[in-house]
C-alpha cells in the first residue's frame, strides 16, 4: 500500500478488508503518523456517530411509512 487514503480507511472500519489487505493496512499505517492519526480521528467520529444514532436505528419503523411502501410495491 503506497498511501492510505479514506476509503482504506473505512473499508477497514468497515471490516471490509481481507487479511491480508488488513495487515498491509496496518502495517502502512504504523509507519505513518499522519495516516495513524487520521484513523484514529475517523474512528473517534464513527464512533461518536454511532452513540448519537444508533439507537434511532433500534425504533420499529412507524405504521404510516410501511403503508406507504405497501402502496409503492404494488
Amino acid at each position: 500500500m503506497k498511501r492510505v487514503t479514506m476509503s482504506h480507511i473505512n473499508a477497514y472500519l468497515d471490516g471490509a478488508l481481507d487479511e491480508n489487505e488488513r495487515r498491509e493496512f496496518e502495517a502502512a499505517v504504523e509507519a505513518d503518523a499522519d495516516a495513524k492519526a487520521m484513523l484514529n480521528l475517523h474512528r473517534q467520529h464513527v464512533d461518536e456517530l454511532h452513540r448519537l444514532y444508533d439507537t434511532v436505528l433500534e425504533e420499529p419503523v412507524p405504521s404510516r411509512m410501511l403503508d406507504i411502501l405497501r402502496k409503492q410495491k404494488t
